[in-house]
């Protein structure tokens, strides 16, 4: 109950986007290379990358402007903020040391921040994906793996990553969520000083870093992301030095698992839904590379697993 209400009181956007997808069944679609795909499952895992290597880097910068201005440009805004963390024992100046920190310290935060993006897959999108997803992620040849929202949510533990929804505010949506939390911590801050200043604290901390790497304008959100979060302080995950188009980086990997592995990670025999072979003219060379490699890690009915998409190849 603690950890729900939790949830709650600091991320309210998030929980309901959450309880959603319980509800509505939904799922997840990843878009990549059909390369990639193969590679995922071949390598059994996934490789997390570097935010620094996002299409737009600049968006965690965005969610920090964001928060600046939410407060630094509000002084009553600011002033409830210091009764508040005041009345939990958090110190005055709590703000003034976490802005700091962000401001001093974001391109570490970037470039120490490591994501896999998925979309909600809507039931409309079922055999054919998603077109500007095929056309902005698919480059030539695309492939989607269709997964069920919910196995993912429960087969992150006990990895030590994250998973947020994208939330798509403007400055003004933005401090309105602001607010909306500052009044859940307004009614709730008796039960917030028995959980005892630290708890509360880092239960606070936590949503604000997951959520500025999970911010973007409302412009995008035709996307409807979700994104898989890893950071360093977080725990351990396998990682490599790769080149990515003739870039060196650093690269962590989130483990897939086939049905005979009982090692933590993606279990697909759980999560996969099917996978969307994206327009081409070889679907039907890669359909067979798919399921010949589903088949091998022991996916149960792995030919009815694998769909081509419907929208005619231009």
């Amino acid at each position: 109950m603690a950890e729900l209400s939790l949830a709650d009181i600091f991320q309210p956007l998030s929980q309901r986007r959450r309880q959603a997808i319980d509800e509505m069944r939904t799922r997840f679609a990843y878009y990549t290379s059909a390369t990639t795909a193969l590679n995922i499952l071949r390598g059994r895992e996934l490789w997390m990358r570097s935010a620094a290597c996002m299409n737009d880097y600049r968006e965690i910068d965005y969610g920090i402007q964001l928060l600046n201005h939410a407060i630094y440009g509000n002084e009553q805004r600011r002033q409830r903020i210091q009764q508040l963390t005041k009345r939990l024992n958090w110190g005055e100046s709590v703000w003034e040391h976490l802005l700091g920190n962000l401001n001093r310290s974001e391109n570490a935060l970037v470039t120490r921040t490591y994501l896999a993006c998925v979309s909600e897959h809507s039931p409309d999108e079922e055999q054919r994906g998603r077109l500007s997803m095929w056309r902005a992620y698919g480059r030539k040849t695309g492939v989607a793996f269709v997964l069920k929202a919910k196995a993912i949510l429960h087969s992150r533990h006990p990895l030590p990553i994250r998973m947020s929804p994208v939330t798509y505010l403007d400055q003004t949506g933005f401090d309105q969520a602001v607010d909306r939390i500052l009044n859940n911590v307004d009614r709730n801050v008796i039960f917030l000083q028995q959980l005892g200043s630290t708890k509360a604290l880092n239960y606070f901390m936590d949503p604000v870093l997951c959520g500025l790497v999970a911010i973007k304008h409302p412009g995008f959100i035709e996307e409807r992301e979700w994104r898989i979060i890893y950071q360093e302080s977080a725990g351990q995950l396998p990682y490599d030095s790769v080149s990515v188009d003739g870039i060196p980086q650093v690269v962590y990997k989130l483990p897939v698992c086939g049905a005979a592995d009982r090692n933590p990670g993606l279990q697909l025999v759980d999560a996969l839904d099917h996978i969307i072979i994206g327009p081409s003219q070889y679907a039907d060379v890669i359909f067979l590379a798919f399921v010949k490699v589903l088949e091998e890690m022991g996916i149960p009915h792995a030919d009815q697993k694998v769909y081509k998409s419907n929208i005619p190849l231009r």
